[in-house]
């Protein structure tokens, strides 16, 4: 297939085009989490994208520095203890600790009881 180029007279001869103008973007509301002066605070502003850097600027002159974000240590669990169920008089497999009917689950059947901590038994169970 072969495209054919228009001429410069082709061009020139040509009818303005059409375009729709250019709408500015809309400002973005952006929110920074700083410190300043010894204070944790969330800064919110609303700004075109070309003025972010100026914004920037102006929050380091003012001291600012970002907020160092803090993860916080998941608890240590021990490994649960492999036991057996004790079964009720239907035959079900049920938690010793708990009394709770057991769930077969994708690794075995498990407790769905949640201790004082709010976190789950984490007993294991013999088939």
């Amino acid at each position: 297939m072969t495209t054919t180029m228009p001429t410069r007279q082709q061009i020139d001869r040509a009818e303005p085009l059409d375009f729709t103008p250019r709408t500015k973007a809309e400002p973005a509301t952006v929110t920074a989490h700083v410190v300043i002066g010894g204070v944790s605070m969330d800064v919110t502003f609303t700004a075109h994208v070309e003025q972010l850097p100026a914004v920037a600027a102006r929050l380091v002159a003012l001291g600012a520095t970002p907020v160092q974000p803090t993860t916080a240590a998941a608890p240590v669990r021990k490994a649960g203890e492999k036991v057996s169920p004790e079964w009720n008089g239907a035959g079900e497999a049920m938690c010793p600790v708990h009394k709770r009917i057991l769930k077969q689950g994708k690794w075995g059947m498990y407790c769905s009881a949640k201790g004082e901590d709010e976190t789950y038994c984490n007993l294991k169970f013999d088939a």
